[in-house]
């Protein structure tokens, strides 16, 4: 069994601060990437989550689920892939919005509702979930080689949803 110590340390140094930050990724990239940050949107539907996906929320197998999936871009340059995961009882209320968001950020909505929560945040080689890959791999067009995963549950109101980023080779020489 491999400690969570000897994980990070196989974590290359430049990732480190990025994947356990616990702030708004778009706010740092936004920061990092001045004048040539943007969010594309690949796909959005209802949808199946993955077996990991419904774990990480208790999802009943056969529940469907509001699935985002984008590219986070630094002047073109996809340096993060990120995945949402929003269940239906989520969606109620003020949460609708998070089903609109369209070219908007998903973290200037989570980072900015009251009440809202985040769960630890799991990082893994991205390889190590294979169905997160595969999903990783359509929106690019190819498989990415070296590339980390985090991925967190946001809670507000006994509402939550699942938000996985698998941060890119791009990001690396960024």
């Amino acid at each position: 069994m491999i400690r969570a110590a000897d994980r990070r340390a196989a974590i290359p140094e430049h990732l480190r601060s990025w994947l356990f930050d616990p702030r708004s990724l778009s706010r740092r990239l936004t920061r990092a990437c001045p004048h040539g940050f943007r969010v594309m949107p690949i796909e959005q539907g209802w949808r199946a989550p993955l077996a990991s996906e419904r774990r990480a929320l208790a999802l009943p197998v056969r529940e469907r689920a509001l699935i985002r999936e984008v590219l986070l871009l630094c002047h073109d340059e996809p340096w993060v892939y990120a995945r949402s995961v929003f269940p239906v009882h989520t969606l109620r209320g003020a949460q609708r919005r998070l089903a609109h968001l369209g070219t908007r950020p998903l973290g200037r909505v989570l980072f900015t509702t009251r009440g809202m929560h985040r769960s630890t945040v799991a990082v893994s080689a991205a390889d190590c979930d294979a169905s997160m890959l595969a999903c990783c791999a359509a929106a690019l067009g190819r498989t990415p080689l070296n590339a980390w995963k985090r991925e967190s549950v946001f809670r507000c109101r006994g509402r939550a949803l699942l938000v996985s980023e698998i941060f890119l080779e791009a990001f690396a020489r960024g």
